[in-house]
């Protein structure tokens, strides 16, 4: 089985790649965040997702403003994760229709088709992972209706919330035997408009020892990993995974497309830092094959 087509290195986000989307961007002479690029058509032409990730380390002070007011043809989601170990450290704003609305890690910001929004890191250190339900979204640049973003402010400022953290047992074929603390940030429960299930498993030191908590299972629709380290370029943490009867190690930063059908299980084997999963349902559950 040729595994790369199922998982591919992270690249530096720059401008060029094939399907590479213009930036909805300010005219800056550098940008304070290093864009990485996990999931898109020139990685993984077949998976219906976009998935970058926005480094801040370093930021000036005061932090430029590098957005334009824009809206999209596709739910996005921003997950701000700090560098301290409970995920804070990581400030930023998102202004929806004008107004200016905070966050603070760890946060899930939930963007509605259509919603008119700028944003920006602030202050602290970590990462801002960027994600866009179609894999060929689009942007346009629209004035903000300030009248909208008065009215609306309340249902807006709900588009911002903190992830949860529960036990891994809450969903199937998966064992508290797993490393670290497993955050939901968005699902069912969290933001049911959203229709979408993401989490992050956040761990440190995890030595090669680590037993199996996952066994192999199956989901009726497509669904993705991303894993990040703590290290240089988001280095420092290995994932083994089985696709089908094939096993593989790789080290962060990678994304994963796994498509709807195909067993699979993964784990995590050393390292620190943070393991994502995807899923295009409002509970994972609801993703599983019976």
């Amino acid at each position: 089985m040729d595994m790369s087509k199922y998982i591919v290195k992270a690249r530096p986000g720059v401008l060029g790649g094939k399907h590479e989307e213009k930036r909805p961007l300010r005219q800056l002479s550098a940008m304070p965040v290093k864009r990485h690029i996990f999931i898109n058509r020139d990685s993984h032409p077949d998976a219906d997702i976009y998935v970058a990730i926005h480094e801040a380390r370093d930021l000036p002070s005061p932090v430029p403003d590098y957005q334009v007011p824009h809206c999209h043809n596709t739910d996005e989601f921003y997950y701000f994760i700090g560098y301290n170990a409970d995920l804070s450290g990581l400030e930023g704003q998102i202004i929806f229709e004008g107004k200016v609305h905070k966050i603070i890690s760890p946060a899930c910001v939930y963007i509605p088709t259509g919603a008119v929004h700028e944003y920006k890191v602030t202050k602290g250190a970590g990462t801002v992972t960027v994600l866009f339900r179609n894999r060929g979204y689009t942007h346009e640049d629209r004035p903000f209706d300030l009248a909208k973003g008065e009215r609306d402010f309340a249902k807006y400022a709900g588009y911002i919330f903190h992830p949860e953290a529960r036990p891994t047992t809450e969903i199937k074929y998966h064992t508290d035997a797993a490393p670290g603390v497993r955050y939901v940030f968005v699902d069912g429960k969290l933001k049911p408009e959203a229709e979408f299930y993401t989490v992050v498993r956040s761990v440190q030191n995890v030595q090669p020892s680590q037993a199996n908590y996952v066994e192999v299972h199956t989901h009726n629709c497509d669904t993705q990993h991303i894993a990040i380290g703590t290290g240089p370029e988001l280095t420092g943490l290995k994932i083994e995974f089985q696709i089908g009867e094939e096993k593989v190690v790789v080290e962060s930063p990678m994304g994963v497309n796994i498509p709807a059908g195909t067993p699979h299980t993964q784990r995590i084997v050393e390292g620190s830092g943070h393991f994502f999963n995807f899923v295009p349902k409002s509970n994972y559950n609801d993703g599983l094959m019976s």
